[in-house]
């Protein structure tokens, strides 16, 4: 390639990057604090994150007092909001009730306080359909899936509470082997995928990634997905590895769910030093990038699963172009 074409060809990187920045910088949640659409994917986040509390084999008791309190802060101005979703508040307010239950020990006085304050928001949403938020029983979750496809997929859920027995190399090969025949940008297949069984290994993985505690040291194996940037040839194509990332993921988790496996994807969503971290400990090569990593492991048998309720078909299916 000649100097000509080196400079051509930064200049579309620059552009790129630049043009991505500035779009982040406009729309997400990072600047736009009081948006509709901002406030709602904080309750969401937020209501999961107790979700996930209450699913772990030995949830603390009680955890959560600021979690709680900005969830029901949030859905007190979301309500307000002429463009909320009151399925999205009647499912945060219903993994608060499964939250309260969850515990043998009396309430302390800051829940026995705020109480009040989540009746009145339920209160003002009036009747309607209950919510969807809380934790099911893993095992009810599985029931009959087998020869049913679509709910096969309904079924999956992330697990945070793994058994003590490891899940056998055959059966890893095989989801692996089913991983290969996910769609890739021009069938370029750049993705892979690394096992470290539970241990020192593991360990060290998942202390650099935030979203494991509780849970991710009892999992079998800790997947590291990981995308070769070799097969991406254009300034266009910088995000490819993501986007054929995330359905070889998907589809991983798919084929070790269908055997019996549970997983709970953790996300890299970490600083450049978080990353170099990882990847002197492994000796990562440097056209590789991170993925996500994914606890593996087979469901304890008392194991709950978050319930994790979606937003209604009417929020997500759109059909021709924008509406102006």
């Amino acid at each position: 390639m000649n100097i000509r074409q080196n400079v051509s060809t930064l200049k579309q990187y620059v552009h790129s990057y630049y043009w991505d920045i500035r779009r982040y910088t406009r729309w997400s949640g990072v600047s736009n604090h009081s948006a509709a659409a901002v406030i709602e994917a904080k309750i969401l986040k937020e209501f999961h994150r107790i979700e996930k509390g209450i699913s772990l084999p030995q949830p603390r008791e009680w955890f959560g007092r600021e979690t709680i309190e900005r969830i029901v802060g949030l859905c007190r101005a979301y309500v307000a909001l002429n463009e909320s979703d009151q399925t999205v508040i009647r499912d945060a307010l219903e993994t608060l009730a499964s939250y309260s239950k969850t515990f043998e020990t009396a309430p302390p006085e800051w829940w026995l306080e705020i109480e009040p304050e989540i009746e009145n928001i339920s209160r003002d949403l009036g009747a309607g359909n209950q919510g969807r938020g809380g934790r099911t029983p893993v095992g009810a979750v599985v029931e009959g899936w087998a020869t049913d496809i679509p709910q096969f997929i309904r079924s999956r859920r992330s697990i945070r509470d793994y058994a003590e027995k490891s899940v056998p190399q055959e059966t890893l090969d095989q989801a692996v082997s089913d991983a290969r025949f996910s769609p890739s940008v021009c069938n370029r297949q750049a993705i892979r995928v690394r096992f470290f069984p539970r241990g020192d290994a593991a360990d060290q993985l998942l202390r650099l990634q935030n979203g494991n505690r509780g849970f991710g040291h009892t999992a079998s194996h800790i997947a590291l997905v990981t995308g070769d940037l070799s097969a991406f040839l254009t300034p266009g194509e910088r995000n490819q590895v993501f986007v054929d990332g995330g359905l070889f993921s998907m589809t991983l988790i798919n084929s070790l769910w269908s055997k019996g496996v549970g997983t709970c994807c953790l996300n890299w969503s970490v600083t450049a030093k978080q990353d170099n971290q990882l990847r002197r400990a492994i000796n990562l090569p440097q056209n590789e990038v991170v993925i996500m990593m994914v606890a593996v492991g087979y469901p304890a048998s008392a194991a709950f699963a978050a319930n994790s309720p979606r937003l209604g078909l009417e929020r997500v299916l759109r059909i021709g172009p924008a509406d102006d």
